[in-house]
């Protein structure tokens, strides 16, 4: 039944029908012309083919399609002329039409059942075999009808079913992002916190070098950093309340990667910077993208590079807003600290996703570059001024 499913959501199944239709009133109207209430041949062939060709839009035109078939019913005297008008109007739910055009044909074939069937024996057996013509179509329309209702109602309960199993993955996500939090709170933040104690203990002991003090402040430093952001992961992470408003989401701006650069420096790295903006400053998701690439390329290159010198340039022109980190070769007998190998890839899709490019390859005379192109509003200043600062 493939096929006829597929003739059912063709656009061409009212063509069809109106020719399967069409047919046997043909048929009927070229053998029996005078059998209704006009005998002749050309009357009854004209209505009958009318009635053919306006089966096409008879769902659009249901109740002219209907009066034509009824005039159909008197005119040849063939109550064929109103099977698919009935059909029709119970399969739409018009149920009055459907009643008319039921009382129609057998209030016809009641009053002139010589016309039903030439010579015709027996009235009454001829006004049975009407009843079944007009009421077969209505049954069917009935099941055509409950057929689709239960296809509405299918369809309803899976698209139920579907909201419901969608409902349980997003529970069972919030479950496990839940889980992951906790775990990260009570795992990590918990060591950072042993970290910083450790590190802060030892800057207040008096046998304590200045250098060791000065790098355990630093160390206490970063880590009470790494606790502010932990917490900052933890309130956007959490399932959140019913009507509760999510924090706003912290944007950093240029201004804010002094104390950045100012920590490794304090480790012992050696950074150049080299910031070229124009009187108005980018933007606040500018300045944000380009303190996040400064940091994760300083990241990088404490982890891969420990000891090599870093240059920082931040260039803004008219329309685009660069931000280069690049480090020199590291030393022979550094150790490359392990990462998560997700900084760049993340990065990479945040700028993606503000139209900007970010691009990552080896220096020609050795060492790693990471390079960020971020778009900046066409109505900013094209006159730049510069700003360098050096510190090896």
């Amino acid at each position: 039944m493939e096929w006829y499913t597929a003739l059912c959501n063709s656009r061409w199944k009212n063509t069809v029908l109106a020719v399967a239709y069409g047919i046997p009133l043909v048929d009927i109207a070229l053998v029996v012309p005078d059998a209704g209430l006009v005998p002749d041949r050309t009357v009854g062939l004209l209505i009958s083919l009318a009635i053919a060709v306006t089966t096409v839009w008879r769902e659009r035109f249901l109740l002219p399609y209907s009066v034509l078939s009824a005039a159909g019913v008197m005119v040849t005297g063939h109550l064929l002329s109103t099977t698919v008008a009935c059909y029709t109007a119970v399969r739409k739910g018009h149920s009055v039409l459907a009643t008319v055009l039921v009382l129609v044909s057998l209030v016809f074939a009641l009053v002139t059942p010589e016309s039903l069937i030439a010579h015709a024996p027996h009235p009454e057996a001829t006004f049975f075999g009407a009843a079944v013509i007009v009421l077969v179509p209505v049954l069917v329309g009935c099941l055509a009808k409950a057929n689709r209702k239960m296809a509405e109602l299918t369809a309803e309960r899976q698209a139920r079913e579907a909201l419901l199993q969608e409902g349980r993955l997003r529970e069972a996500a919030l479950r496990q992002r839940e889980r992951l939090v906790r775990d990260i709170h009570n795992g990590v933040g918990r060591q950072i916190t042993l970290m910083v104690l450790q590190a802060g203990a030892i800057a207040v002991r008096k046998d304590a070098s200045a250098p060791v003090k000065d790098g355990c402040r630093l160390i206490s430093d970063a880590g009470r950093d790494a606790v502010h952001a932990l917490r900052e992961i933890v309130v956007l992470a959490k399932t959140p309340d019913p009507g509760e408003v999510p924090p706003a989401e912290r944007r950093h701006t240029l201004a804010d990667l002094a104390p950045v650069i100012g920590r490794y420096r304090d480790g012992g790295r050696p950074i150049t910077i080299n910031v070229h903006i124009s009187p108005v400053p980018p933007d606040p998701a500018a300045q944000d993208l380009a303190y996040k690439v400064v940091a994760e390329g300083l990241s990088n290159a404490a982890r891969h590079a420990r000891s090599a010198a870093v240059d920082i340039r931040i260039h803004q022109t008219g329309t685009e807003l660069t931000v280069t980190v690049a480090n020199e070769v590291p030393p022979p007998d550094s150790d490359p600290l392990p990462g998560t190998g997700h900084g760049l890839a993340w990065l990479r899709e945040e700028v993606r996703s503000a139209g900007g490019t970010l691009t990552t390859a080896p220096a020609p005379g050795g060492g790693f570059v990471l390079e960020a192109r971020l778009p900046l509003p066409g109505d900013l200043a094209p006159r730049p001024t510069s700003l360098a600062q050096e510190n090896p």
